[in-house]
């Protein structure tokens, strides 16, 4: 057992990614230390969980609507960037133990490539919540791992999403006069969603703030 055990971490160590979230670059949404945190602002580490909405302008019958599409600028994209980022860390402390433990020390794909979903499950007698999960990160080639892996890619992206959403939503009504007009969808679909290119000067105009708080939207 032990030496099993020494040959599975020798092989996680010798394939560790050198991104500091590998969680997302293997399929996955959640990372512990998002680049944005640390103010870089690339989107490198963007977790692909949601879609961006900016209010719409020149709405047909409302004059008032004239040339009033919501600003994207660089600003709200790093705004939006660092919210997502900060869900991604809350949601990932968040997770079992055994789980944050493993994709910090290697990430997913590296567990993968190393042992597989069934020699992991041998070196850890009784692993059957790891199995499905390993299986819900797509690693796995029965159906039955398939449906678990669409099951796990699409609560991670449900819970980003939303958490994403909710942020943007108190965001707003907290600090007037940022990120007005700018909404999420969560995307539960195959794949991950890429914020747009910034269209907008952080000089132009912002949409004005709605003195009436907004409710929360359903979910």
């Amino acid at each position: 057992m032990k030496t099993k055990m020494f040959v599975i971490f020798a092989a996680l160590a010798a394939l560790t990614t050198l991104s500091g979230c590998a969680g997302i670059d293997a399929g996955g949404n959640m990372c512990g230390d998002p680049a944005a945190l640390h103010g870089d602002y690339s989107g490198k580490d963007f977790s692909g969980s949601f879609a961006v909405i900016r209010a719409a302008g020149d709405i047909p019958g409302i004059p008032a609507s004239k040339g009033k599409r919501a600003r994207w600028s660089k600003i709200e994209k790093e705004q939006v960037l660092y919210l997502d980022a900060d869900c991604q860390q809350q949601l990932f402390e968040q997770l079992p133990g055994w789980a944050q433990a493993l994709a910090k020390e290697s990430g997913w794909s590296a567990l993968a490539t190393a042992v597989g979903e069934g020699g992991f499950a041998s070196a850890f007698p009784g692993a059957e919540v790891t199995r499905y999960f390993l299986g819900g990160l797509g690693y796995g080639a029965s159906a039955g791992l398939n449906t678990a892996r669409y099951r796990q890619d699409s609560s991670e992206k449900g819970a980003l999403g939303y958490c994403v959403l909710l942020q943007i939503w108190e965001t707003k009504n907290r600090y007037p006069g940022h990120l007005e007009g700018i909404n999420v969808v969560p995307w539960y679909g195959d794949g991950h969603t890429s914020l747009p290119d910034a269209t907008d000067a952080t000089t132009a105009p912002q949409l004005p703030h709605t003195a009436k708080r907004t409710p929360l939207p359903p979910r």
